[in-house]
């Protein structure tokens, strides 16, 4: 069965012959090298057994109805807190990191476009990229079956790339690594061997700042780590369904899709590096249109753009 990229990114190949007999340490150096070389900026390696605690603080955060509207937040929570109900037989969390800082960034008295949704569609380059890890575990590395997620299934994404050693959580509630900050799309890829796991978690690097809690225009971060969604200009611009609450529409701004001022203030996202990856190159349309004249279907349009038909996912 030839590979094929669907909702849920199910890739099953013929399985290639073992490449010797090699010890999981030897073989998740392998991957992660292999992850490094196909373009991903960083990758940790972990199990799939249940996030308890992870757990408490997502059904408490649900009970407080600060998931707003998005109602699925609400489903699958034994798959949200079980990886590996997720994949048939999964053993084992290969997260990636795909750093999105760009190189330029629209002035600010412009209408603001969220850095993240500057180029390509994240999902299609995350999960192309995951593509063409795992053909490369499969052919060069070693025998397995894989199930690949870039935001798009029951997936604590976050809690994931901390067990990976990846980072920590900020108090914006986002992943920061050291190396690249919070300026990162998270992608994961379950596979069905046993890995050498990731035993260092990360300590929490924020201590006693708290720029990006100072810097919400709408207190939606209203505890470390607790996010109102319901109050988040990025939930308000581009996921609310109806008329935005009057004493958050001024508050909201110039943002017309997303918002990045707690990015912005983060200490660790001013000496990170800019990214390489062409697919996420920021695209000219958002720095010479009136953004503020088009329609909220068609700035969607503009920003979840697909890739190239050429572009088969094989460039880094």
């Amino acid at each position: 069965m030839p590979v094929g990229l669907v909702d849920s990114t199910i890739f099953l190949l013929p399985l290639p012959k073992l490449i010797g007999r090699m010890d999981t340490k030897l073989i998740t150096d392998k991957i992660v090298a292999a992850a490094l070389d196909v373009g991903f900026s960083a990758c940790g390696v972990t199990d799939t057994q249940p996030l308890n605690e992870q757990g408490k603080h997502l059904q408490n955060w649900l009970r407080l109805g600060y998931n707003g509207t998005m109602k699925y937040m609400e489903n699958n929570l034994d798959k949200r807190l079980n990886p590996s109900l997720l994949a048939e037989a999964s053993k084992s969390a290969i997260v990636v990191l795909l750093n999105y800082k760009p190189e330029r960034t629209i002035a600010t008295d412009k209408p603001q476009v969220s850095k993240y949704a500057y180029g390509t569609d994240y999902h299609f380059v995350v999960k192309n990229k995951l593509n063409r890890l795992l053909r490369r575990i499969q052919t060069e590395i070693a025998d397995c079956r894989g199930v690949a997620y870039v935001d798009s299934a029951p997936v604590l994404e976050k809690a994931l790339a901390v067990k990976a050693g990846l980072g920590w959580i900020g108090k914006n509630s986002l992943l920061i690594n050291k190396q690249f900050g919070s300026m990162t799309f998270i992608g994961t890829l379950f596979v069905d061997i046993p890995l050498c796991y990731n035993t260092h978690i990360v300590p929490d690097g924020c201590g006693n700042c708290r720029r990006c809690m100072d810097a919400c225009p709408t207190q939606a971060i209203v505890a470390p780590r607790v996010i109102d969604a319901s109050r988040c200009v990025s939930y308000l611009n581009k996921t609310h369904r109806g008329t935005v609450p009057e004493d958050l529409q001024t508050l909201v701004g110039n943002r017309i899709w997303g918002c990045d001022c707690c990015i912005d203030v983060c200490p660790y996202n001013k000496q990170t590096p800019v990214h390489n990856t062409q697919e996420l190159m920021p695209r000219d349309e958002l720095f010479e249109l009136d953004l503020a004249a088009i329609s909220k279907r068609q700035l969607k349009k503009l920003i979840m753009r697909l890739p190239p038909r050429n572009q088969s996912g094989t460039g880094s």
